[in-house]
């Protein structure tokens, strides 16, 4: 009798684990016209990813799709948009831990060369048909493997993929419950010409790293301070105008070679910092905010890339906006006014770029927006951030309207999606689930600066500082203000006003 026991407790898990792997493998079976699904792969626990089913898919014949389905399901769907030109899968695991099935797709191409944009369905998907379909298809698996509903579904991605997330709240507002979009980059009618306008302006006098240092140094030494709290980052940096940093200032003086600007790349570094006006005034592009200049996001996108052979990412937008126009037989790239073309490329852009502040299908669903944006994001200046945010107040009636369902989050001292001298390490996920499941929005979220690191995204940065410390994020239009009590390198020490 023991002997049967002992055997029978031995073969149930083996036949439990058959079953599974059964049913992973087996989701190949929801191909169809639309669906082209490999078998499932098991795959164990490893290096601190939970135990998880594997699912890869083509989906329209050139979309592919990942989906992992952990052992532990919460009930909760987590689908990652991918930046710049994407061409990849993006993140599917860092949530399975935590119970989360994950999904992501490379929205139908390959690589990050923007040839693709050439091919009107390809151009498509990546603007927005191919997050949806494998949002669909994402959803199926899950609900096939394991025969229940999902609870909450929820989207997070930066750059690129922060603009892919506004258009998924806008375009298709029922696919998800909460969204995450970092340092969105919807506007590519203002990003692309601004872009244009500091390759040229780069080309004619360039600013080296060397002159990236000096701009950083003075504009930490000039504004760091302007908070209250010496920590090298600028809390506000709307706050350090010409009285406090003044560009003119580092020009080298007669007979000086070393640790200065030269006067033509004192004017490359003014252009950089300063709006760019419409014949009416009006702000048409934002300049870039003082501070972290040498933090790499600057160098990433102005110097050299590798990637790019002998130019630069901002030097590659012309060929980009060329390809995009290249239907029109008039358009000449070379002769493109930033100033007074930019219309030129809207009917051509409106596949790709936010054109619109209503969010209301999305808010009636009981969807929650939570944006956040570094205050030093090079290509994406924290202005147009705050700007979209106006308008939703603008157009939804206010401030404390839209804040039940959209909130933006600046991060002092962070360039573009992440890194930089200021507290940006942060998690969005728990503070979105919370604030869409409980209905308790986030006033505040911790982020910390972890030591010194190197992202892929960033040119290699001088920063080696370990010093670590943390913050609060704000509901913008509040910002972390110092208490004057406590230890200053404590998020506990800072109020949100």
């Amino acid at each position: 009798m023991l002997r049967s026991i002992l055997i029978f407790l031995v073969l149930l898990p083996a036949g439990a684990a058959a079953n599974a792997t059964d049913s992973c493998r087996n989701l190949y079976r929801l191909t169809d016209l639309n669906y082209a699904v490999e078998p499932g792969i098991e795959v164990g626990e490893n290096n601190g990813v939970a135990a998880h089913c594997r699912i890869n898919a083509v989906i329209n014949r050139a979309i592919q799709v990942q989906v992992r389905l952990p052992s532990n399901w919460n009930g909760r769907f987590m689908f990652s948009t991918v930046g710049g030109g994407a061409g990849q899968i993006g993140d599917t695991t860092s949530l399975l831990t935590r119970g989360f099935a994950m999904a992501s797709t490379d929205t139908g191409h390959e690589g990050q060369t923007m040839s693709f944009m050439a091919q009107p369905e390809a151009l498509i998907d990546y603007a927005y048909r191919g997050v949806h379909l494998a949002t669909r298809f994402a959803k199926k698996v899950i609900q096939t493997y394991y025969d229940q509903d999902i609870r909450y579904s929820y989207l997070q991605g930066c750059s690129n993929g922060g603009r892919a997330a506004m258009l998924e709240a806008i375009r298709f507002p029922h696919d998800y419950d909460g969204i995450i979009a970092g340092a969105p980059a919807f506007r590519f009618e203002e990003f692309a010409p601004w872009m244009m306008g500091g390759a040229r302006q780069q080309a004619k006098a360039p600013l080296t790293k060397a002159s990236l240092r000096i701009l950083d140094d003075a504009s930490r030494a000039a504004c760091d301070t302007l908070d209250g709290v010496a920590d090298g980052v600028i809390n506000d940096p709307r706050l350090c105008t010409n009285a406090h940093f003044d560009v003119n200032e580092l020009i080298c003086a007669k007979g000086k070679r070393e640790n200065c600007l030269h006067k033509t790349q004192a004017e490359t570094a003014k252009w950089m910092y300063t709006d760019v006006k419409d014949n009416e005034g009006n702000i048409i592009s934002p300049g870039v905010l003082p501070g972290a200049e040498a933090a790499g996001d600057w160098a990433f996108w102005i110097l050299d890339n590798p990637l790019l052979g002998s130019t630069s990412l901002i030097g590659g937008m012309a060929s980009t906006i060329g390809l995009l126009m290249r239907k029109d037989t008039t358009f000449n790239v070379e002769e493109f006014d930033i100033i007074n073309d930019r219309k030129k490329l809207t009917a051509h852009l409106s596949i790709v770029d936010v054109q619109t502040a209503d969010l209301s299908e999305f808010a009636a669903s009981g969807g929650k927006l939570l944006m956040y944006q570094g205050w030093n994001d090079y290509p994406l200046r924290p202005q147009r951030a705050i700007n979209y945010l106006h308008q939703v107040e603008q157009h939804h009636g206010g401030e404390a309207n839209v804040q039940n369902f959209f909130r933006l989050y600046m991060v002092p001292g962070m360039v573009h999606c992440a890194g930089g001298p200021g507290a940006w390490l942060a998690d969005y996920v728990d503070p979105l689930t919370t604030w869409r499941e409980s209905d308790k929005g986030p006033d505040r979220i911790i982020a910390t600066k972890p030591p010194a690191q190197n992202l892929d995204h960033l040119a290699h940065t001088e920063d080696t500082s370990d010093h670590t410390f943390s913050r609060p994020l704000c509901v913008y239009p509040a910002l972390a203000r110092y208490d004057g009590n406590g230890n200053p390198d404590q998020a506990e020490s800072f109020d949100c006003k």
